[in-house]
């Protein structure tokens, strides 16, 4: 073999260089995302028992209400290995949520025609995301019940009231949706390893949040209905056209018809989720 000159040194040491700087942003960017290996994941709002705690560790994911939890508890579901993430609702203010719902103004609630939009189904307000103060209420709640007991990110519930109760007006819907990014934005600054997984909002999660969250859920995706509707078809193709640009992870729910559901789920390369009773029970 003969002798490599300086001028081969130099030049193979660039392909080197040049292939790593080429494959390891893609590499690292894949490997860092925290749901990139999720094969299963449940959701549990009601209070644990050692024998539930036992069962959550068979999870790559659990969706739990944290506010239930101690430390304890979150550090022995992750424990094996297990990803937590927290309950919080973003769009919505409960009451039976007294300890949250009594730090809130007014202002804090949105008003249509002078009144407050009420849920009779769950109780609940619908609440105004472009408030600074809700938000700081509810960037308080982040902390002390995800952050401080260790969990590894929040699941933000109800952002589809946004695009379900603006898409008449304009103007009001691009303020909640852009109230809602300041609201993922202060997150990441005071908690850059919390991962976010966006509950519904299709439109807000095309235009403005695809960026900041990790993972969609996509409740109701029973197969007769959205291997049919166009609506759902075209949601899917936005979800499709998101992934092209970013590592978003899709989870789905159904209520009915458990197999064709799961199967049409991991069809399109979607994790699936399937209860016939709801999230509080196992």
């Amino acid at each position: 073999m003969g002798v490599i000159s300086t001028k081969q040194i130099v030049a193979m040491s660039c392909a080197i260089l040049f292939t790593f700087i080429m494959i390891s942003p893609l590499t690292s960017h894949a490997a860092s995302h925290p749901l990139s290996d999720v094969t299963s994941y449940k959701v549990y709002y009601d209070a644990p028992t050692p024998r539930l705690i036992t069962k959550m560790k068979q999870y790559d994911v659990m969706i739990i209400e944290p506010v239930y939890y101690s430390k304890q508890q979150i550090s022995e579901i992750k424990s094996s290995g297990t990803k937590v993430y927290g309950y919080i609702n973003t769009m919505e203010a409960d009451n039976w949520n007294t300890a949250l719902i009594n730090q809130l103004n007014e202002a804090d609630f949105f008003h249509r025609n002078g009144e407050r939009v009420h849920y009779t189904e769950w109780d609940s307000y619908l609440t105004d995301i472009t408030s600074v103060h809700y938000r700081d209420v509810l960037l308080s709640e982040v902390t002390a019940q995800i952050a401080e007991k260790g969990l590894d990110g929040v699941f933000l519930d109800t952002v589809g009231n946004i695009d379900n109760e603006h898409w008449e007006n304009p103007t009001v819907l691009q303020a909640q949706q852009e109230g809602m990014v300041a609201f993922l934005q202060q997150i990441k600054q005071q908690h850059p390893s919390l991962s976010l997984i966006q509950n519904w909002g299709f439109q807000t999660l095309k235009d403005y949040t695809s960026s900041y969250v990790d993972a969609i859920m996509w409740e109701n995706f029973n197969y007769s209905t959205v291997s049919k509707d166009e609506w759902s078809k075209d949601r899917m193709a936005d979800l499709k056209e998101i992934q092209q640009e970013t590592d978003l992870a899709v989870l789905t729910v159904s209520t009915e018809q458990k197999w064709n559901s799961i199967s049409y789920a991991e069809s399109n390369g979607f994790v699936h989720f399937h209860t016939r009773n709801g999230y509080n029970s196992w």
